[in-house]
């Protein structure tokens, strides 16, 4: 029992147990009720010789539903053969109601000393005749007449009391201490290993029925035994007889409180006809019916009549919610967001749990928090929708313009796209053109269509470099593939049908599809997009190899009808299970996706001779002498081609005659030196929030220059070292905000030795995926003696969602560009 009751106090909450806790005392309140209807005397058992005073509320209640029902239980008795005055006033009688006090106070029972009498004074014969627990019996019997007479328990009109009290017969006994057990834990042990040892199993069926049936008399049988010697006046049989026989001589019990009352309806049925009743009023008080009988709205009244805690808690709950929801409510905003709403709720329950009390507390608090939901909801709710950068919408909740939605839901929120205040300035593709752009909430808007846009004024005139998307097949291209295979079918000239030929080339197909010699057609590039060319001459030959009897023309129009066929089932493939990437391309996207738009660019700006290494980069929003690009000397290899100065071969090593051989060796040498270095220029860009620009010379380096004098830092370190993706800018020197890598300038050298961009990102500290702008990190070669710029996207985001930018002007760890962009490469760009 005891580990029940711990475990309850950690499953259950407060409330909860109260609610059980009450729900079982209106249980015993309906059991009540159903005595005082169908008992002739109802006794009351205390363990000590004082009076309840709960019980004058318990009393007050029970009449006051009992009222109430009485017309519903005039109905119910209607249905059975009794009598009006039964019929009328619900019972058989008004019962009485007697108390037993199972121990007293008193010190000795004996009877009082002639010392005692002489101290008393008076009335000596008087008291001589009373022991000491008679007059506690008779103490008692005044003080519960007084008390349930003062309180209206008792009243003149006994027919309208809950029970009666005997007005010249004693209706307060007490159980003499000698005839009771001094530890009553150690009398119910005792009486229960005596029935089990001395009674029949507990297993047996009969006598579990039984004892079920005797329940009625397990009151009186459980009072301790009458010893043999005790007075039958002060024995608890004689005590109860005296009110039995006058129920079984149907003389009745004869209370009324009124002279001039009418004697009140007393009457004793058959056992059968009291069987029948009580059988049919048990249903009614106790039965476990539905919650919408008529009575259950009256035994809701009477758990909240006999519930004082649940009324206060309630009453106190209630005033201060009032006070808890204008807490929440003061200096709230037009709208703002779930944060500020569990803030300001906070803050509500706060006051709510200072001033709460009582089991009602937990209901109280749900309503308040519900109040708090909806004044927020009401038009309060911001819109939370995080933009790209890590900054929230600033409009009330709404819906996309092209959000499809329940019609109720599109008529209570507007239609508007994402916005905030957060602007800030931003380059072109090619760097010319600055302009405000807005907070991006989408990857197309942000690395896309924001450049897009600007292509008119300037970048539209320049050479881009095409990078590789998904394109998309119309929906329509299987009817239009079998359109065009039906066109072309037809009869073919010779011996042999067209479906042999068929038949033949799809079985070398399958046979070159096993071995892995799969031709253009069959290759992963043409599910992405690119061109098939080649495919016929592949396939013709693959149809004429093995067949006789043919022309060519007819083995060239089976391949082709051949072709369509296989691309029809690629286009099919591609219809049902390909799909595109939803971020960027990076290390960790699927293999074999792609974007459905590039999130770089690569522009060219012209020949390598447009810059002037005097006067750098002739665009808006540099620092003042931060806008040069820095010398790279490419190594010559030596002996390579591109080495003009390469040591001579023997047949060319003769003195020739010529004069001062000597000195022009060292000369020779000298210029070979010299010579033996390509030079390129090369800039990292970046671009803070407040619209400045820079290049870097090295990590947290910024170039410095002057006209005069040019650059005096080289590029070797762009080349050799990992450069951070966010660099402190220079426009401020306490807090200075973070410029991001957004551009590379390049210009590459007039010689057959070409340069390769291999840009690799890494936005965060390992495990964070690897951006790049090709797949597989496949690098773009360039052209020579042009001028370049690759442009960075301004947002990164992998198919887990966007890696946002750092908030605390501190470059975030990790955050590079990798090693490895400029490499060189003796082999030729594809025109």
């Amino acid at each position: 029992m005891i580990r029940l009751c711990r475990r309850i106090q950690h499953n259950m909450s407060h409330s909860e147990c109260h609610q059980l806790w009450k729900s079982e005392e209106n249980q015993f309140a309906r059991a009540l009720l159903y005595m005082f209807t169908i008992c002739h005397v109802v006794l009351v058992s205390q363990p000590k010789c004082r009076f309840d005073l709960s019980l004058v509320q318990l009393f007050r209640a029970l009449e006051s539903t009992r009222q109430k029902l009485l017309p519903l239980l005039s109905d119910e008795l209607g249905e059975l053969a009794v009598s009006r005055e039964w019929q009328n006033t619900g019972r058989m009688c008004t019962p009485r109601l007697l108390f037993i006090c199972q121990q007293s106070h008193l010190e000795s029972e004996d009877e009082i000393t002639d010392i005692d009498v002489d101290q008393r004074g008076g009335n000596r014969a008087k008291h001589r005749k009373l022991t000491p627990i008679q007059r506690l019996q008779h103490s008692s019997e005044d003080q519960i007449y007084r008390i349930l007479r003062k309180s209206r328990v008792l009243t003149n009109n006994i027919s309208h009391c809950l029970f009666t009290l005997p007005a010249n017969q004693p209706f307060v006994h007490i159980i003499s201490q000698s005839r009771t057990t001094t530890n009553p834990l150690d009398f119910l042990i005792g009486q229960i290993s005596h029935d089990t040892s001395t009674g029949p199993s507990l297993s047996n069926y009969k006598f579990i029925r039984a004892s079920t049936k005797m329940s009625s008399v397990s009151v009186i049988d459980g009072i301790p035994k009458i010893e043999e010697n005790s007075i039958p006046g002060e024995s608890l049989k004689g005590f109860l007889w005296d009110h039995i026989k006058l129920v079984l001589s149907h003389k009745g019990f004869d209370d009324n409180l009124s002279r001039s009352g009418s004697a009140a309806h007393f009457e004793v049925p058959s056992y059968s006809k009291w069987l029948e009743v009580s059988s049919k009023l048990y249903d009614f008080f106790l039965g476990d019916g539905d919650d919408d009988r008529k009575q259950m709205t009256h035994f809701k009244s009477l758990q909240s009549a006999l519930d004082l805690d649940m009324r206060f808690s309630e009453a106190r709950c209630g005033k201060v919610l009032p006070i808890a929801t204008r807490t929440y409510q003061e200096n709230a905003s037009s709208h703002y967001t779930s944060i500020v709403h569990n803030t300001k709720l906070s803050q509500a329950l706060q006051v709510y749990i200072q001033h709460a009390r009582g089991p009602a507390y937990e209901k109280y608090a749900e309503q308040l928090q519900e109040e708090c939901e909806l004044f927020w909801q009401n038009g309060r709710q911001l819109c939370e929708v995080i933009s790209l950068t890590g900054h929230h919408c600033t409009h009330k909740l709404h819906l996309l313009p092209d959000d499809v939605v329940d019609p109720e839901i599109d008529a209570r929120l507007p239609r508007r796209p994402h916005t905030n205040n957060n602007h800030t300035p931003a380059a072109c593709n090619c760097g010319r053109t600055v302009v405000q752009r807005d907070d991006p909430f989408e990857l197309k808007m942000a690395n896309y269509q924001f450049f897009i846009d600007l292509e008119d004024r300037c970048c539209n005139k320049y050479r881009h470099y095409v990078f590789k998307v998904f394109e998309p097949k119309r929906k329509d291209s299987k009817a239009n593939l079998l359109a065009v295979t039906t066109n072309k079918e037809g009869k073919k000239d010779g011996s042999q049908p067209a479906e042999i030929a068929v038949k033949v080339t799809e079985k070398k197909i399958f046979a070159a599809e096993q071995t892995g010699s799969l031709p253009v057609a069959f290759s992963p590039a043409l599910s992405l997009g690119q061109s098939g060319a080649g495919t016929v001459d592949v396939l013709s030959h693959d149809a004429t190899s093995g067949l006789h009897g043919n022309s060519s023309a007819d083995m060239l129009s089976m391949a082709d009808q051949i072709t369509e066929s296989i691309r029809e089932k690629l286009l099919l493939n591609e219809l049902e299970g390909m799909s595109h990437l939803h971020g960027m391309i990076c290390s960790a996207s699927p293999h074999g996706l792609l974007p459905t738009f590039p999130s770089w660019s690569l522009v060219c700006l012209g020949k390598g001779s447009s810059y002037n290494p005097l006067k750098g980069l002739d665009q808006p929003g540099f620092l003042r002498d931060t806008n040069f690009l820095l010398p790279w000397d490419i190594p010559v290899p030596k002996g390579s081609t591109l080495d003009g100065h390469a040591w001579p071969s023997p047949s060319e090593s003769g003195g020739g005659g010529r004069k001062g051989g000597k000195h022009r060796d060292k000369r020779a040498h000298k210029e070979s030196a010299a010579d033996s270095s390509l030079r390129a220029y090369i800039g990292n860009e970046y671009e803070c929030p407040r619209g400045h620009r820079f290049i870097c010379s090295a990590p947290d380096k910024i170039v410095k220059a002057t006209e005069r004098s040019g650059v005096k830092d080289s590029g070797t370190k762009l080349v050799t070292m990992d450069m951070p993706l966010y660099s402190p800018c220079a426009c401020r020197s306490t807090k200075p905000p973070l410029g991001q890598l957004m551009r590379i300038f390049l210009v590459t050298p007039d010689t057959s030795l070409y340069i390769k961009l291999n840009p690799r990102i890494r936005p965060r500290a390992h495990p964070c995926p690897v951006f790049y702008p090709e797949p597989k990190g496949e690098g773009i070669t360039l052209p020579r003696h042009t001028m370049w710029v690759l442009r960075f996207p301004y947002v990164y985001v992998d198919e887990s969602g966007p890696i946002l930018p750092p908030t605390d002007n501190q470059p975030p760890p990790g955050a590079k560009l990798m090693k490895g962009v400029y490499l060189t490469t003796l082999k030729a760009p594809d025109t």
